[in-house]
């Protein structure tokens, strides 16, 4: 197995969610999800994986809760694959 430390949408570049390769997260960061401020509300990180190297993904790890009164939500959806084989 491999450890891909990116979140799908960002096409490799390390530690970075699609928002990140667009320059277009929340106050500058690499993901929406890493701008704290308890008063800024739930923030979304999201993506599609199209390397087909990175396939299959057998499990997902998530962490990174800098202080005690951070939480974390995750939700996966339904496998979609299209494409030519």
């Amino acid at each position: 197995w491999r450890k891909m430390n990116y979140w799908g949408g960002a096409g490799g570049s390390a530690n970075m969610c699609a928002c990140g390769v667009t320059n277009s997260c929340s106050n500058g960061e690499k993901c929406n999800c890493d701008y704290g401020g308890y008063s800024s509300g739930w923030r979304e990180d999201s993506g599609l994986l199209t390397d087909k190297s990175a396939l299959p993904v057998s499990q997902i790890r998530l962490a990174d809760f800098d202080t005690s009164g951070e939480e974390g939500y995750h939700t996966l959806g339904k496998l979609k694959c299209y494409g030519l084989a």
